[in-house]
């Protein structure tokens, strides 16, 4: 994969610190809509000030959304991408690329967490499921980690780290761009880049000061560790 790697700030639910991203570096910004499970998670209209005012592109992350709230959600936000947390990403593909000539649509894909036992985990299914994206015409994935917290199955957000083994086998044989996700943050940047070689990199608690806040201090050291891991990649 090529030297160093693109950087999306996650869970962004204010313009303040849209900017502060921005201002770091960082190549996206990503916006939780709507998802019941995130305590980052932002209505299609509260989100829409910072949709309106980023100077990076944004991403909107949905989970199982109707697709009238979706395409409301795409009229409105007008969103550089928008990224499946549930597994309807290729189905909807083709309907929303009409209402939005030119948006992307992202995948999310997930891999065991470091530490759970990967002997039926299949990378090769993973695989499968990309090319299957991309007939779909998705137009990236982003691997993350799935994992249950106080009860409920958290699909993305979730701070946990997966098998990067795992991870860098899919990203090796990916014919989508793959980003990374899961658990990253400055202190493990670097490692996660230079042992899976990921398209970009995505993440969101590892650079917060308390939920939904970023920390400038620690988006600045997260993107000059990656910076190290081989310097990063320009759109």
């Amino acid at each position: 994969m090529k030297a160093g790697c693109l950087v999306k700030i996650c869970g962004i639910t204010n313009i303040e610190d849209a900017e502060l991203a921005a201002g770091e570096g960082a190549d996206y910004i990503g916006v939780v809509i709507e998802v019941s499970y995130s305590p980052r998670s932002q209505t299609v209209e509260s989100a829409e000030p910072i949709f309106a005012n980023t100077s990076i592109p944004a991403v909107a992350l949905v989970h199982e959304m109707q697709p009238g709230r979706l395409t409301e959600l795409v009229t409105r936000l007008k969103p550089f991408a928008v990224q499946f947390l549930s597994r309807d990403g290729a189905a909807m593909a083709g309907q929303l690329k009409k209402i939005a000539p030119g948006m992307e649509i992202w995948q999310s894909l997930f891999i065991p967490a470091a530490g759970d036992s990967a002997s039926m985990f299949d990378p090769g299914a993973v695989l499968r499921q990309v090319e299957q994206c991309q007939k779909a015409g998705v137009d990236a994935v982003v691997l993350d980690t799935a994992a249950v917290i106080n009860g409920v199955v958290r699909f993305g957000g979730t701070g946990t780290t997966g098998q990067w083994d795992q991870a860098a086998r899919i990203v090796a044989g990916s014919t989508l761009p793959a980003f990374l996700a899961g658990g990253i943050k400055p202190e493990n940047v670097r490692e996660a880049v230079e042992s899976v070689r990921p398209y970009g990199i995505d993440l969101c608690s590892g650079v917060e000061s308390h939920k939904g806040k970023k920390s400038p201090a620690k988006l600045r050291s997260l993107m000059e560790e990656a910076q190290k891991a081989g310097g990063m990649n320009r759109r």
